[in-house]
Formats: structure tokens, C-alpha cells, sequence
């Protein structure tokens, strides 16, 4: 069974010091063991959620003990507040225990976390997703590298693992909440998995089978969508019709990469690609950490934050100033003020007779709604239109172009310099 780790480990690039996560049970005790033994130096980090009073600090006491019989160092962290928090609990701290596991390999210098995740683990993760109706990402199962995460049990089973300890007499701590019916995964581990066993005999060989196709394939769509965006997102919007263009799992895949992947949910994906399917106007749907949006043809991106406030008073053009997303030079030119949109608003455009609503000048350009009150209008100080930002000038203000420089800095999402 080592040389199974070994083999697995060989597939990585050299490394030598490595952070453990033991929580005290069989399946990490071991996984620290196996990796003493073939020789890498160890930092054992041991979170401890505080969920289950004396048997969690009984928990952490032995891993300090085991720490310190093999002489490595040993960090642990206790957290004394675990339920308070909005959101899914177990994914809220497995959020922290990453965080806190990363936070050590950084301040040991650690290569990677390793982390227990086994065979028996990697067919009740697939079989879970299976039954969510998930997608090719959640039919690849958990993969053996992942950033700087690394699982090397991945084709060993628990009851290897157990046996292992058994015979070095290496103790460890049985939590008896992974007997607990009411979870899911002990549901699917003590109840589904053995049914399913019992009338399918290759049940685990044929599921992992199918999680390293499924990984192939994922693998060259993952690459595929990032191309994609790379070609046709800019300036946080895509066409709407290349997107509808694209396989179905492609079109989820790019939403994935643009929300990012941390807990989304299959009908939450699926129902922003039906908003763009539909394509109404001015329609937005959340997304992770974005809000997706139709705008005409497009589709924009804006991140889930609060919107920043914009000056709602005028406010006078000076030598060199910024206005919320813009900058804005003033060379000479005086009484040149500054203020946002306001309804009812018209103006002047250059080149054509009478006046223009600048609601409809914005609907001509296609200009986002969320995007109006950011485009800085440039008045005098008988508050009478002479710019509408570096779009248009009003009749009779071209000299507004030799004295005065308007540049956008940033959008809303990336901070990328850009103009419209």
C-alpha cells in the first residue's frame, strides 16, 4: 500500500517538506505515517472546530502526542465560535480549515498541504454528485493535485488504512458523528454504497473508470472555455449569440471560470444560462461572486459588491481630478463643472439640429443602465450640457476637446483601464 502512495506521489514534481492535515481520525493518522516513511519532512496542523466539546480537544491532545513521538513540529488552531456564521456550516468551515491549512505551509515553507481523501471518499463524492445531477465536474471526482493541495490515498481504501495502523499500533480517534444517518455522506456511505455493492460487483472499479474519462474529457473542455473567454470577453461583457453557439457543458464551464468555482450550484448555473437564452433586456441573475446581466446583445459582468456612491452634486473641473471611474484633465478651459446623469436631461448634439433626450442618446449607444449614472456629464455653470463624457460633445463645445481630457481608469469588476 505504501508503494501505492509512492507510485501516486511520482506523478507530482519533486518535493520534500509537506503540511499534514490531521484531524486525529484513521484515514490522516495514516496518510502522516505513509509520508514519514518515505522520507518527506513533515508539519503536522491539526484544526480543531470546537463542535464537539471534550472529544474535540481529546482529538487535538492526540495529535500533539503523536506529533511529538516522531518528533516533527505540530500546529494547531482552535476555533471557538464555528456555528456563528451565515451560510452552509460544513462548507463554511471547510473553507477555514483550507485557509488555516495554507496559512501554515506558507509560514513553513512547506511544497503542499496533503490532505486524507481516499478511494472509499473519491466513490461517495462521485456517487453524490451523480445523484445532484452533476456535470463532468462533478463526475472527474476529486483530483490527486489541486493548487497546492495534494491527495495521495486516492486509490487506497479505508480499510487498507485502518490495517495499516493496526499493525504499527498507531493509535487514533473514531468521531462518532461519521455514524450520524442525518448527514448525507453517512447515508450514502452506510446505506446506499453497500446496497449498491451487494447487486453491482464492480461498482468501485467501474465508477472510477468512469471519474478518469470523465476527467479527460473536463480537462480539454476546462482548457477550451478559457480560451473562449480569453478571445471574447472584454470589458466584462460577452456577445450573447457566440455564447448560444457553444455545447451546453461548455456554456456552463465558462460560468463557472467567470463566478468562480466556490460553491455553485448546478440550477443556479443552469438558470443564468436560461436568462441568456432568453435574452430580455435588463434582466440579471447572481452568480457566485457576479451578477450576470443581458444588455442588448450582451452579456455583462459586474462583481457582487456595494455599488460605490457617485458625486451627485456639480463639482468644478480642476487641473487634474477623478470623478468616480474616471479621470479627468482640465488644461486651461474655466467654469467647466462636472456632475451625473439626472432624468430628464437633454442636450446638443454635434452635427444635428434641435435637442436629444439623454435617455435616448444612451439608448442609441446601447449604454447599460447600471452604467448611466456613471458616465460623467461636463456643464457649465448655467448647468447646460456641453459633453456627455468622451462620447459626444454638444453643438457649439467642440473646444472642449483641446482643453479638456476625459479617460475611464476602471470598470466595475476588474480594474482594467478601458473607454468606451
Amino acid at each position: 500500500m505504501i508503494s501505492t502512495v509512492e507510485t501516486a506521489l511520482g506523478a507530482l514534481p519533486p518535493f520534500k517538506k509537506v503540511v499534514v492535515g490531521v484531524s486525529g481520525g484513521a484515514d490522516s493518522v495514516a496518510l502522516a505515517f505513509i509520508l514519514k516513511t518515505l522520507g518527506y519532512t513533515l508539519v503536522i496542523a491539526h484544526l480543531n472546530h470546537g463542535l464537539r466539546g471534550k472529544e474535540s480537544d481529546a482529538d487535538e491532545a492526540l495529535v500533539k502526542q503523536l506529533a511529538q513521538s516522531w518528533g516533527v513540529p505540530c500546529v494547531t488552531h482552535k476555533i471557538h465560535d464555528a456555528k456563528t456564521g451565515n451560510g452552509n456550516l460544513e462548507n463554511r468551515l471547510r473553507r477555514i480549515r483550507y485557509g488555516f491549512l495554507e496559512t501554515v505551509r506558507q509560514s513553513h515553507h512547506a511544497d503542499y498541504v496533503a490532505v486524507a481523501h481516499h478511494r472509499d471518499d473519491q466513490i461517495e463524492t462521485i456517487l453524490m454528485h451523480m445523484e445532484r445531477g452533476a456535470g463532468l465536474r462533478g463526475l472527474r471526482g476529486m483530483p490527486l493535485c489541486e493548487k497546492k493541495v495534494i491527495r495521495p490515498l486516492l486509490s487506497v481504501s479505508k480499510k487498507e488504512l485502518t490495517t495499516l495502523l493496526r499493525q504499527e499500533k498507531i493509535a487514533f480517534r473514531t468521531d462518532l458523528s461519521n455514524f450520524d444517518l442525518n448527514f448525507k455522506r453517512n447515508h450514502f456511505r452506510h446505506v446506499i454504497i453497500p446496497a449498491l455493492k451487494k447487486e453491482w460487483k464492480t461498482m468501485e472499479t467501474d465508477l472510477l473508470a468512469l471519474a478518469s474519462s470523465a476527467r479527460r474529457t473536463y480537462d480539454a473542455m476546462e482548457t477550451n472555455a478559457r480560451a473562449w473567454i480569453t478571445e471574447h470577453v472584454a470589458e466584462n461583457a460577452f456577445p450573447r449569440a457566440d455564447y448560444l453557439t457553444l455545447s451546453g457543458d461548455l456554456q456552463s464551464e465558462i460560468l463557472f471560470q467567470l463566478a468562480g468555482r466556490e460553491d455553485l450550484y448546478r440550477a443556479s448555473v443552469e438558470a443564468v444560462k436560461a436568462l441568456i437564452m432568453k435574452g430580455t433586456n435588463g434582466k440579471q441573475k447572481r452568480l457566485g461572486a457576479c451578477v450576470f446581466r443581458i444588455e442588448y446583445d450582451q452579456v455583462a459582468l459586474r462583481a457582487q459588491e456595494t455599488p460605490q456612491a457617485w458625486p451627485d452634486k456639480p463639482q468644478k473641473i480642476t487641473q487634474e481630478m477623478q470623478w468616480g471611474d474616471w479621470n479627468l484633465a482640465n488644461s486651461g478651459s474655466k467654469g467647466l463643472l462636472v456632475r451625473s446623469w439626472k432624468p430628464g436631461d437633454r442636450f446638443k448634439p454635434s452635427g444635428m439640429l434641435g435637442t436629444k433626450k439623454l435617455q435616448d442618446f444612451f439608448v442609441d449607444l446601447k449604454i447599460p443602465q447600471h452604467e448611466r449614472h456613471r458616465i460623467p456629464i461636463i456643464i457649465n455653470d448655467k448647468n447646460l450640457i456641453l459633453g456627455i463624457g468622451n462620447l459626444r460633445v454638444a453643438r457649439n463645445a467642440g473646444y472642449l476637446k483641446k482643453y479638456l481630457r476625459i479617460t475611464r481608469i476602471r470598470n466595475p469588476i476588474s480594474n482594467e483601464n478601458y473607454d468606451f
